[in-house]
Formats: C-alpha cells, sequence, structure tokens
C-alpha cells in the first residue's frame, strides 16, 4: 500500500524520520522498476536547524520545494553530480526534510548494477544517499513529485513496524559548520544492516 499523505502530516519529524525505516522506496524510471527497504533516514528541522536548506525559512529557487505539502519529494544535486532524494513532511509550509540516506535492494538489481556499474550486488551499490539515487535513477527531474500519487516515485508499507531496540541513533554526516546544531543525534539507521552508509563510529541504542 502507498504510503498516504497521513503518514507525513506530523509534527514530529524525527518520530517520522524512524518510522520510514522498513518502507519500500519505489521507482518507475524509464519503464524500469526497482525498489528497496528503507535502511538510514537523517532529519533537518526548519527553521531552527542551521543544517537545513530552509534554515530561517530561507525561500530560493533550491528551497521552494520543502515549502510544498508533506510528501512530496526534494531532490537536490550536490558537488555538481549527486542527486539526494528527501521526503518533506509536517504541515504544508513548515519545511521539515528527511534525507534518505540508505536502501536494502529489492526489485531490480540487475536494473542497478547497470545503472552504478556494478558487476555484483555488494552494499557499495545502495549504501549512499547519491549511490541509490543513482541505482534507481532518480535525479533533478523528478523534484517535488507528489509521493502520494506518483507512479515514478513512491513510498509502500514495507517490513512490520520496528521496535526501538532495532534503531541506532547517532549524529548527521557532514554537519560541523551547522554550529550547536552540528551534533543533533538525527540520523536513523537499522541496527545491524549491511545496507547502511559510513561514517558508522557513532551510534546510540534509543
Amino acid at each position: 500500500m502507498v504510503l498516504p499523505r497521513s503518514f507525513y502530516e506530523g509534527e514530529d519529524i524525527l518520530e517520522i524520520s524512524k518510522s520510514l525505516l522498513g518502507k519500500k522506496l519505489c521507482s518507475d524510471i524509464g519503464g524500469q522498476f526497482t525498489s528497496g527497504i528503507i535502511v538510514e533516514t537523517e532529519a533537518y528541522k526548519a527553521p531552527e536547524d542551521k543544517a537545513s536548506h530552509a534554515f530561517g525559512n530561507k525561500v530560493t529557487p533550491r528551497t521552494v520545494t520543502m515549502f510544498s505539502p508533506p510528501g512530496t519529494g526534494y531532490i537536490y544535486i550536490i558537488y555538481g553530480m549527486y542527486h539526494l532524494f528527501n521526503v518533506i513532511t509536517g504541515p504544508e509550509g513548515t519545511a521539515h526534510c528527511i534525507l534518505i540516506r540508505a536502501v536494502e535492494p529489492l526489485d531490480g538489481q540487475d536494473v542497478m548494477l547497470e545503472r552504478r556499474g556494478k558487476p555484483s550486488m555488494i552494499k557499495a551499490v545502495t549504501n549512499g544517499p547519491g549511490k541509490f539515487s543513482i541505482a534507481m535513477g532518480m535525479h533533478k527531474k523528478y523534484d517535488a513529485t507528489d509521493l502520494t500519487i506518483s507512479s515514478d516515485i513512491w513510498i509502500e508499507t514495507g517490513w512490520p513496524e520496528l521496535s526501538e531496540e532495532e534503531i541506532l541513533v547517532g549524529p548527521r554526516v557532514g554537519m560541523s559548520t551547522a554550529e550547536e546544531c552540528s551534533n543533533w543525534p538525527y540520523r536513523f539507521r537499522v541496527k545491524g544492516n549491511k545496507w547502511t552508509s559510513k561514517p558508522d563510529k557513532v551510534w546510540y541504542d534509543l
């Protein structure tokens, strides 16, 4: 079942970030269907989060999608080459954003390997936000996709809801310039899952 808009509407971005773990991310790009279980997420809470693109409710051509209704996909480019997929949550206009950091491959693994130029399905195929976006064909063209109705990119129910004991929490990646927000424990992953991204040294049980 495709996740309804109500799934994304809550104010508590951390709870939604944890609830996204175990959900099934799907894409049907160029007639090629791929899917993977979300195993790592990272939250950005506007407007007070200095690590957020929308810090201070800043609206730019890049961030305008962040103010869309909950359940909208936000895709931006870093380093001029990596397309990172995010989900907008919270009431419309709050610009809360959850980066999907890694997925465990399911459907279309042959397609993923071809897109990534890999000979076999190893964790390096999808264990990072730039990596799985390539593997699943998701790029900037699909920014502002309504995930609740789209036939290109959507999120479905997947695994049964994870318990707190199955989730690890730690600081976000590459946030050293976000001042007091740099070490907020807003990164979540499935404990023991081999498809999660690096670094993997600083984690705490919930």
